[in-house]
């Protein structure tokens, strides 16, 4: 259970000021908790002024009627609602026109990284209520494509930071802090959406000084600046329980093996590269790997990414020994009754309902809570490129296989922080880091 031990440092919100942490007194520790909670105060580093255009409107959607809830979208809704204790008349209302929106911002965030900022479901009140967020004014040819959407869309804008800039500040900041592993345990990063603040949630190491997280924070901060400032607040939080880890204990969701025949890893959707077709899966789950325990199925030479943090691989299907590869993959426990095609690809939004497919946790569902933030585990791992999920629904072994929403391919998985929440790389990445394409019925 995650202890109650956070502490939230206070920012300058106001634009052009700089960067003043004035921590409030030490939480008192959890029963069992051995760790002090620490006071950081670094020296001042200047946030770049934010925009000072801002505000809200909502685009009315004119197009035709949202794609039905087909049966495999139920099944994961209805599953997700079970889970979540969450009214299932709600949940479904909140998804209308989910496949529309969610194909549409993906798109825009791949044309417009420097203008989009995040995207996600506004879930109070039962219907639909998708929102954007922006940090200019989107263009009038943005707002023509809105209106053709089958919802509404709350058009938020004036954010300080888009979205290159949050995934390069949490590169920045993650990459500084996972070669201090002297000094912090585990770390990640998470957008406030609401706040518009960039969350750093660290653990550091048993008994380590208070001048060295200083150093070491003062450090990763300077270097996540961009011409000398830092594109938007950060705030740390202190939580000594955080405990990251990479879940590894030709068909999509089926078993990866080890040659010495040990359990590893689960496959993701099957793709093609390069005119191959074959099986995705996570990069940190080696090379070596038997499909379903079985030689000279997939090759042992897979494609990597180049970023080591993008954890994604592509194993070919050696169709020189007689293999081929389909389209589908495994979605729920009923064997190959359970298995899907998949139709569409497209990221996530936030609070939107979305499950995987794992070897040892099998068929679960959450929702997502942020997008497209950063990791360092442990265990030395550092991943970026990650969804982050409502609830931690996976289990070593689970690494590599898919993440869904219905027929509609999410990502890849990738590791959990333990108990609080699931990681898995999303899906936009598979192209643009591995210049594969998720294959589609």
């Amino acid at each position: 259970m995650r202890r109650a031990l956070t502490l939230l440092t206070s920012l300058a919100i106001t634009a052009g000021l700089t960067l003043v942490v004035a921590a409030p007194a030490p939480a008192a520790p959890a029963p069992g908790n051995t760790e002090e909670a620490a006071i950081f105060e670094p020296g001042n580093v200047p946030v770049r002024a934010a925009p000072t255009s801002a505000g809200t409107f909502r685009v009315t959607g004119t197009g035709r009627s949202a794609l039905a809830l087909d049966d495999a979208a139920m099944q994961d809704l209805t599953t997700y609602a079970k889970e979540s204790g969450r009214d299932l008349s709600a949940v479904v209302a909140a998804h209308q026109g989910i496949h529309e929106f969610s194909a549409f911002t993906t798109q825009l965030e791949e044309s417009s990284p420097d203008v989009f900022v995040r995207a996600g479901l506004a879930t109070e009140g039962g219907a639909a209520s998708p929102w954007i967020q922006f940090t200019a004014k989107p263009s009038a040819d943005v707002v023509a494509e809105l209106e053709r959407l089958p919802v509404d869309t709350e058009v938020q804008y004036g954010a300080p930071a888009s979205s290159t800039e949050l995934a390069d500040l949490a590169y920045a900041l993650t990459t500084s802090l996972a070669v201090r592993s002297d000094v912090i345990r585990s770390a990640g990063t998470r957008y406030d959406h609401e706040r518009r603040v960039l969350r750093l949630e660290y653990a550091p190491v048993g008994g380590i000084q208070q001048s060295a997280l200083d150093s070491v924070f003062q450090g990763a901060l300077t270097a996540g600046t961009i011409g000398g400032q830092l594109p938007i607040d950060v705030v740390l939080e202190l939580n000594v329980d955080r405990t990251g880890v990479t879940e590894r204990t030709v068909e999509g969701g089926r078993d990866l093996n080890l040659t010495n025949g040990r359990a590893e890893c689960t496959a993701g959707f099957t793709a093609v590269r390069s005119g191959n077709w074959g099986v995705l899966t996570a990069r940190h789950c080696g090379n070596a790997l038997r499909y379903g325990n079985a030689v000279g199925l997939i090759s042992t030479s897979p494609n990597q990414t180049a970023n080591a943090a993008i954890d994604l691989q592509f194993h070919r299907t050696l169709t020189e020994n007689g293999h081929a590869t389909n389209k589908q993959f495994r979605a729920t426990n009923r064997q190959a009754a359970g298995d899907r095609q998949v139709l569409a690809v497209a990221n996530a939004p936030i609070n939107s309902t979305v499950c995987h497919w794992g070897r040892t946790s099998g068929y679960r569902c959450t929702s997502i809570v942020d997008t497209n933030n950063c990791e360092t585990y442990d265990d030395g791992q550092r991943r970026c490129g990650l969804d982050t999920t409502d609830s931690d629904v996976s289990e070593g072994g689970d690494s590599g296989g898919p993440w869904f929403f219905g027929s509609t391919a999410r990502g890849i998985h990738n590791g959990a922080w333990d108990g609080v929440a699931s990681y898995f790389t999303r899906i936009s990445l598979v192209n643009q880091h591995l210049a594969a394409t998720v294959v589609q019925n």
